[in-house]
């Protein structure tokens, strides 16, 4: 255990005081764990083998996520220069009208998360809350939560985002399973999120500033439709779900073969970010060779996503390697369903709380979860259940060491103190809900 902690603390400190870059945080933090790890080697052999395990783990999880990753980052970038996201947002406002622009701002955020990273949402969403603030007066905190409320859901849930995509690869749930369950349980927590919102922001008198900022993505003055603004992003949902449903006919489905390759993750993220390419070119018609090489820019902004998720993943391996399983396992053993999920929502949250990153809160706690059940068929629940509550309890506990918390401070203009009574007031309530309907649903419909 003393592995255990002071790994764990080491990544708090050097993260969240010290300010050192995630990556290496984690990665030092994985071999120190490794070679405090139990062991009767020698120390130089325990410092070897924690070298060579930190190398293999993280090489492991940059295969299994690295292109995913990399062709969401196209795909968000793609639907940004397009004005597809816009036109995806705008389109929802219209649908339910002005006055109810929190339920709009809400499902905007919660489609857009799904491909695109949490802070180019809240860049995008947030000058349509300011417009909106200034022709509904007092309201501007409530159109905030609103777009926190559905982004931190799907960002936190639904693959290819790196924490869910890494999750359900510690897991072993089929990414087609991992998509669904995402986006069908975040739907309760955000709406009953947003029913109590507006207690949170009782007595805030925040109003937009008159500049909103920089950073976030101009609107272009073209945009797409709605159909081929939604088509990429609809495009791997439908392609991966329907080589589960192939996958469950047992062969039995025509064309079941031809299926499971279309609904691979990286061959119908590759789809979906040509999709996405001719939607900006068709839209813009910028010269072929351009629109292929500024891809390179929203992939070197994935480069750091993609050493973060793996080096996280690594230090949960070190960390459930240095015998923090066997402590969990002692207090799981003889747990029925219900302690079981409530300590995957637990672990998560801890995490969160001690280094700040949601990402690493779910790789890592997810991968501590799965070194506790060796057998997943064993459960008495469906293992979605279990990737819902680590996702779920990794939203529960955002103070000021985690990056979401100065993005939605700083773009929405609020203190310190404001943010946490909208922002982080926002995401515990979703986490809470999200539990505590993981708890219920576990129970009642178990799916096994």
């Amino acid at each position: 255990m003393t592995a255990v902690l002071l790994g764990t603390l080491f990544v708090a400190v050097t993260i969240g005081v010290l300010r050192l870059h995630p990556f290496l945080a984690l990665t030092l933090g994985a071999i120190l764990a490794g070679s405090l790890a139990p062991s009767d080697a020698a120390a130089p052999e325990r410092v070897h083998a924690a070298l060579d395990a930190t190398g293999a783990a993280f090489g492991d999880l940059v295969g299994a996520i690295g292109i995913a990753i990399a062709l969401a980052a196209v795909i968000g970038d793609c639907l940004l220069r397009s004005g597809a996201a816009d036109r995806i947002a705008g389109s929802l406002l219209d649908l339910f009208g002005e006055r109810r622009a929190p339920w709009a701002l809400a499902a905007a955020a919660y489609v857009l998360s799904i491909p695109v990273f949490f802070d180019t949402v809240f860049f995008l969403l947030v000058p349509l809350a300011r417009a909106l603030a200034r022709r509904a007066p007092g309201r501007y905190p409530m159109f905030v939560m609103a777009i926190c409320a559905g982004a931190v859901a799907t960002h936190s849930l639904v693959p290819p985002t790196p924490g869910p995509l890494g999750m359900a690869d510690n897991l072993g749930l089929n990414l087609g399973t991992a998509i669904g369950f995402g986006l069908l349980l975040g739907v309760l927590p955000v709406t009953a999120t947003l029913l109590i919102a507006p207690r949170f922001a009782r007595g805030l008198d925040v109003e937009p500033a008159e500049t909103p900022g920089s950073g976030q993505p101009t609107t272009p003055a073209v945009r797409p439709g709605l159909f081929a603004s939604l088509f990429p992003i609809a495009l791997p949902v439908v392609l991966m779900s329907g080589a589960s449903v192939a996958a469950a006919g047992g062969g039995l489905i025509p064309g079941a073969a031809w299926a499971a390759v279309l609904g691979h993750r990286n061959a119908a993220l590759f789809l979906a970010a040509f999709a996405a390419a001719f939607v900006l070119w068709s839209t813009h018609r910028p010269p072929v060779r351009r629109l292929l090489g500024s891809f390179g820019h929203a992939i070197g902004e994935a480069g750091p996503i993609i050493l973060i998720t793996a080096a996280g993943g690594a230090f949960g391996r070190a960390l459930a390697g240095a015998g923090v399983t066997e402590d969990l396992a002692r207090v799981s053993s003889a747990a029925d369903g219900t302690v079981l999920l409530l300590l995957a929502a637990g672990i998560a949250s801890v995490l969160k709380l001690a280094q700040g990153s949601g990402t690493v809160a779910i790789l890592t706690g997810s991968a501590i979860v799965a070194s506790l059940v060796p057998d997943p068929a064993a459960l008495s629940f469906h293992p979605a259940y279990l990737f819902a509550a680590v996702g779920f309890g990794s939203m529960v506990a955002s103070w000021m060491n985690d990056s979401g918390f100065w993005v939605v401070g700083r773009m929405s203009g609020f203190g310190e103190g404001e943010t946490f009574r909208t922002w982080t007031a926002v995401a515990a309530a979703v986490g809470v809900f999200g539990v505590l309907q993981v708890l219920l649903l576990a129970t009642l419909f178990p799916l096994v």
